[in-house]
């Protein structure tokens, strides 16, 4: 990253005239305080996926929001920070993160999806996670699949287990099979909805269907 000339060599004479406003005040010896981040928010982050992959979950977060302040526009930084806050449980933060990431990128719909995983992952405002899953389908029909499972587990939470077992079995129909982990998920999202629904043979399929694929991963 490229820095100003003038600003490196306005540096030594600022840093002197600190100095010595120090000295004839009898004070402490200054602190040298760093005025602008040498990081681009790309790089916090890609800082932050570092330390995440290391699992130093507060460093990730800390790199994260470095970057959203260095670019308050950075789709990419509230995503990392809200995926990770998800992960972690911090849902308060995971739902600010995504809320923000909307607003700029009101398009995509992986962020309504993951807002809607927020609410059910509380089991709270489940109302509000169906309309998300909702307007996920409406403006990232191609990612339908995806979708299709979030709203199988809304409709669920609702009580409506009928309805949520034709989502769940179009989603596994359209779900890459080459994806174990996402079409265990699936199944067992499926086998819950059986079990509600008072199917219990088709639970145990589903269940079946589940391990299988958790085999393969």
């Amino acid at each position: 990253m490229s820095h100003s000339y003038s600003s490196a060599l306005r540096a030594p004479s600022i840093f002197f005239f600190a100095v010595m406003i120090a000295f004839l005040c009898g004070c402490s010896f200054p602190r040298i305080i760093i005025l602008n981040d040498p990081l681009s928010a790309e790089e916090h982050d890609k800082l932050g996926r570092i330390y995440e992959s290391q699992g130093k979950f507060d460093l990730a977060a800390q790199q994260y929001e470095a970057a959203i302040k260095q670019d308050p526009k950075s789709v990419s930084s509230y995503l990392l920070l809200g995926d990770l806050s998800y992960r972690t449980k911090n849902y308060p933060e995971a739902e600010s993160a995504y809320h923000k990431a909307i607003k700029l990128q009101p398009e995509n719909g992986d962020i309504y999806n993951n807002l809607s995983w927020v609410y059910l992952e509380q089991n709270t405002e489940i109302e509000k996670a169906e309309a998300l899953v909702k307007k996920a389908l409406t403006v990232s029909p191609a990612h339908r699949a995806y979708y299709l499972d979030t709203l199988g587990v809304v409709l669920l939470r609702q009580g409506r287990a009928a309805e949520s077992i034709i989502a769940l079995k179009e989603a596994l129909e359209l779900l890459p099979k080459e994806n174990a982990a996402y079409m265990a998920e699936a199944y067992g999202h499926l086998a819950e909805a059986y079990r509600t629904a008072g199917d219990e043979a088709g639970a145990l399929e589903a269940e079946k269907s589940a391990n299988h694929y958790r085999d393969r991963k």
